[in-house]
């Protein structure tokens, strides 16, 4: 259990009754509760939706370092922490579209969203969006 709560950061927290944690200390408590058991597959709902950013990059770091010891799957609509962090993408809207690398393309966005996309990344030229029919 030590091990567990150390990989999310919160070794210090372990005597800490759970009504006194934050919702994003609750959300790793419940991560770490799961690596206790040492899992084989590691499935996951908006494991990031409450932390801060720089717990949530922590967390997706920890995801990617999981990966090399079990299965690893998660629902997010962070686009961004997803084309960062994973190796593979399935997108689900009324159809599952697959997709074997992380490449998160307009293309394959629009199919999953079905409606048109610009992607705006730090670092590119990018324009302000209008609003759009079909959303």
């Amino acid at each position: 259990v030590d091990e567990a709560l150390e990989r999310v950061e919160l070794r210090d927290h372990s005597e800490m009754p759970v009504g006194a944690l934050s919702g994003g200390e609750l959300q790793r408590v419940l991560i770490a509760r799961a690596l206790a058991r040492r899992p084989q597959l590691l499935l996951l709902d908006e494991p990031t939706s409450n932390l801060d950013e720089r717990i949530g990059h922590s967390v997706w770091d920890l995801f990617h370092s999981l990966s090399k010891e079990m299965t690893v799957i998660l629902v997010s609509h962070d686009m961004g922490a997803v084309a960062r962090s994973v190796g593979s993408v399935a997108c689900l809207n009324q159809r599952l579209h697959i997709h074997p690398s992380k490449e998160l393309t307009p293309e394959i966005l629009e199919a999953a969203y079905g409606c048109p996309i610009d992607l705006l990344a730090h670092g590119h030229p990018h324009r302000v969006l209008a609003d759009h029919e079909g959303a």
